[in-house]
């Protein structure tokens, strides 16, 4: 047989190998479900659900503020106080506020007292002894208002961790004046923290509640092993799931780290072996073998699990496809293509 001279030498091999192919028994499989295991990882950071911020409750100076960034802090800690010309002239009027109630509360004590005495002697009436008693009460009231208010006002003086934390920000200096509500200080709760991660398409849908993986942070070689605690929808990101987990044995995350998250979902999945696809002409076929012989088929394939690849369009349970040689009897009609010389 004389061919044209623009069949090249692999394409005489392709031949000779597919006659070859062609006097064997044609392997197949019928395509099942298989469990696939697929792992997908990502960019993912530690962070709290909400931060602590530690505010200064009045207008003072700031005082004896050294925390920085990084810093770990326990529950009940001192982070700073609330000094200054203010704050003396606030406590001046409270300490005055307080005494002079002390005197009120004293004189009415002795004047009741008396009253009382007077009574027994009849030099007094119930009614006078029932007024000096109500005057009193009330001076007794109004000193335990201005002892609260003292102390009310001390303990805004100063500015406490309400737990234990990493410090995140330090928003202001010692030795500055600050106004009521001012940030000084930003707190992450160690308690609260979370791997966050996000995703987007089919990646955000293969996310479950209680999947597990691990959290590699960054400069670290042990990773930590992680559980999916919440999936939400970004508020700010169209498209982007944001996924929050923990650690599953409660070990400690590293305040403010970023690192790479990984992922494993496992189902079943309908799955041919991967060496029974064919790529041609930018699509995937396979060969469906049946009673007729092998036919073409158009598939959509799907995540691949070591040697299987999952069909998410084109086959059905059961069928058969060849699994071996399965390139060379797709193209057994390969000497078609070309005309006979002349």
């Amino acid at each position: 047989m004389k061919f044209s001279q623009t069949v090249t030498l692999a394409t005489v091999f392709a031949l000779v190998a597919s006659q070859c192919a062609f006097a064997q028994d044609v392997v197949t499989m019928p395509a099942v479900l298989k469990r696939i295991t697929q792992t997908f990882s990502t960019p993912a950071r530690v962070q709290a659900a909400s931060n602590i911020v530690l505010t200064a409750s009045t207008t003072g100076t700031v005082a004896g503020l050294h925390v920085l960034p990084g810093d770990a802090v326990r529950r009940g800690q001192v982070i700073a106080r609330l000094t200054g010309s203010t704050v003396l002239a606030e406590t001046t009027r409270l300490t005055s506020e307080q005494k002079s109630a002390q005197v009120r509360a004293s004189s009415a004590s002795h004047a009741a007292e008396i009253e009382q005495q007077k009574l027994g002697d009849q030099l007094s009436t119930r009614d006078a002894v029932l007024h000096a008693q109500a005057d009193r009460d009330t001076a007794r009231q109004q000193l335990s208002a201005a002892q609260a208010a003292t102390r009310n006002y001390e303990s805004l003086l100063a500015v406490t961790a309400p737990q234990f934390g990493t410090v995140t920000a330090v928003s202001a200096a010692d030795g500055e004046i600050v106004s009521a509500g001012q940030t000084l200080v930003t707190l992450v709760p160690s308690n609260g923290l979370y791997v966050v991660a996000s995703f987007y398409g089919s990646d955000a849908m293969r996310v479950a509640t209680g999947m597990e993986g691990t959290f590699l942070p960054e400069g670290s070689l042990t990773p930590l092993r992680v559980v999916v605690q919440r999936i939400a929808l970004s508020a700010t990101m169209p498209g982007q799931t944001d996924v929050w987990l923990k650690t599953s044995d409660g070990h400690p995350l590293p305040a403010g780290g970023v690192g790479t998250l990984s992922l494993s979902a496992s189902a079943e999945k309908l799955a041919v072996p991967s060496s029974a696809l064919v790529l041609d002409g930018g699509q995937w076929w396979v060969l469906v073998h049946d009673k007729r012989g092998e036919h073409r088929r158009q598939v959509v394939p799907g995540p691949s699990d070591n040697r299987w690849t999952t069909i998410q369009q084109g086959l059905i349970s059961d069928e058969r496809v060849v699994t071996q040689d399965t390139y060379l009897l797709f193209h057994k009609d390969f000497a078609k293509r070309y005309q006979q010389a002349d």
